[in-house]
């Protein structure tokens, strides 16, 4: 506990000066690179790495019925450019996405 002075004044450590600040990280280059590394956009899409969404696809493929008699098949994921951009989204009250 603080120490008491004269007239119910406290001694204060003052914290305000500090001689070196820390480096902020740009966090959202890491949220893009991140979502990027998922997506792998760039890649081609019959050759893309096993990880991300297309591991989440071929986890879940194939879908088959109760019954055996029909199977649904991933074979490639594609990500269009989106209809509106930010500022349109943003008027009018959309969520700026893209087909997939």
């Amino acid at each position: 506990m603080a120490s008491l002075i004269q007239d119910n004044f406290r001694v204060r450590k003052s914290f305000a000066k500090i001689s070196s600040l820390l480096d902020i990280p740009n966090l959202i280059e890491i949220q893009k690179r991140s979502y990027d590394k998922f997506l792998q956009l760039g890649a081609d899409p019959m050759k893309r790495a096993d990880i991300g969404l297309q591991a989440v696809f071929k986890r879940v493929f194939p879908i088959k019925d109760f019954n055996d008699s029909a199977s649904l098949d991933f074979v490639k994921f594609e990500i269009d450019a989106p209809k509106y951009d930010v500022e349109e989204c943003h008027s009018r009250g959309m969520t700026y996405a893209a087909p997939m």
